[in-house]
């Protein structure tokens, strides 16, 4: 056999393995919780939380899935160092415009809705 396909092989049963592991440590928390949420305290709760989560985490990050999700953040975290945030100045007359426009905006809207209540009015009036 192929020494490629028997790595193939060994890296599909180790996934699995690790998914086995999450879902037990899961049914785990969800047991904790269920059956000693009223007989703990919180320290004891938090100190369990921890423990189930840690190893939970730590699994789920030696995953494919959780390789490919260590990826994404880390290239989240490099198009954000890459991007060129305004300054102060440039805020403060972007937000001066918006607001003059949103002032306009509704002046126009105000008139324009008057102009065609009367309009309305005097077509709906009767007339003797």
């Amino acid at each position: 056999m192929h020494i490629h396909k028997i790595y193939k092989i060994y890296m599909n049963y180790t996934e699995k393995i690790k998914w086995l592991c999450i879902a037990v440590i899961l049914l785990l928390i969800l047991v904790n919780y269920i059956f000693f949420i009223h007989k703990s305290t919180k320290l004891i709760k938090i100190i369990f939380f921890n423990i189930f989560f840690i190893p939970l985490f730590s699994l789920l990050f030696y995953t494919n899935i959780g390789k490919k999700i260590i990826i994404f953040i880390k290239d989240i975290k490099s198009e954000l160092f890459q991007i060129t945030w305004p300054n102060y100045i440039e805020t403060l007359k972007t937000t001066g415009i918006v607001l003059l426009l949103i002032i306009l905006t509704s002046v126009f809207l105000w008139i324009f809705d008057a102009l065609i209540l009367r309009i309305v009015s005097w077509i709906l009036t009767p007339r003797l």
